[in-house]
């Protein structure tokens, strides 16, 4: 029985803490922002976001000299 108690008593103190801690973040987060997903890859109305990689000469001092 008490442990039942304290499995209630527990998930009813987590669901307090999350309303109060996540509640109003996600409240500011919906007025502050327009669309949350939106990263800014480019044009929308590309085929692609892909950007070509420029390789650069190959060089075997740039193995020694990693950073």
């Amino acid at each position: 029985m008490a442990h039942r108690i304290i499995a209630g008593q527990n998930w009813l103190v987590m669901a307090i803490a999350y309303a109060v801690g996540m509640g109003p973040v996600a409240v500011v987060m919906r007025i502050k922002y327009d669309d949350l997903i939106d990263r800014g890859l480019g044009d929308p109305n590309s085929d692609s976001y892909w950007i070509p990689l420029a390789l650069e000469q190959q060089d075997i001092r740039r193995a020694q000299r990693p950073y």
